[in-house]
């Protein structure tokens, strides 16, 4: 696998947050403190990477408006970087390369984030409606489930794109003189690197006669 992913309901064993009510804080098993806020801050949530050498928080100061994201160094004790990231965070996958946050887009849709280990600083972005993700495989796949013209692949532990799939060009073909809305209904794995991608189109004045179409990509 070429990362490892920590999901927002996924606790640490390893790290807990306690403290006063109005003092919460992260500690190790041994009780080592590990962040040092002030009071009253809120921690949302932790995520620990897989070589235990790292942590991400996401938390948010006593009256401000933001969440924020700070980076610890297990290892060192020491803060390492901080950012305001995107809002409704979704989790965070770890890869040998960049540390992906993905968070919820104000349109509805998700929005994967490539930050470097040192800064924090976005390398690149990957946003949209909806996807599936294959971390076995290395594949993400970014579609839309209402207007969709294209289904696109990406590398998923750089976001580097493979290639984008049109699921247009069948239906132009066969109904080029009307209106024709399509939907991405489904996306399922069924090989290595292999995915079939089921569309679903809507043709204008025949809403009782809509098309369907499957496609079987390989990436």
């Amino acid at each position: 696998m070429a990362f490892a992913f920590s999901a927002c309901e996924k606790r640490e064993p390893k790290y807990r947050i306690d403290g006063k009510s109005y003092c919460q804080q992260i500690f190790d098993e041994r009780d080592n403190q590990i962040t040092h806020f002030k009071n009253w801050e809120l921690i949302e949530n932790f995520y620990v990477s897989p070589d235990n050498k790292k942590m991400l928080v996401y938390h948010r100061p006593d009256k401000s408006p933001a969440f924020l994201i700070t980076l610890y160094d297990l290892q060192s004790g020491k803060v390492v970087a901080e950012c305001e990231p995107g809002w409704a965070c979704f989790g965070v996958r770890w890869t040998k390369d960049y540390l992906i946050y993905t968070w919820a887009t104000t349109g509805g849709g998700e929005r994967f984030d490539y930050m470097d280990y040192k800064n924090l600083n976005l390398e690149k972005e990957i946003n949209g409606p909806c996807f599936y993700e294959d971390p076995e495989d290395d594949i993400l796949i970014g579609y839309a489930e209402n207007v969709a013209l294209s289904v696109d692949f990406y590398e998923y532990s750089t976001g580097k794109e493979i290639k984008s799939v049109s699921v247009t060009e069948d239906f132009e073909r066969e109904n080029d003189h009307v209106h024709i809305t399509r939907s991405v209904s489904d996306v399922t794995k069924v090989g290595k690197r292999k995915y079939k991608i089921e569309v679903c189109c809507f043709v204008d004045g025949k809403e009782d006669e809509d098309l369907f179409k499957t496609f079987i990509v390989e990436v």
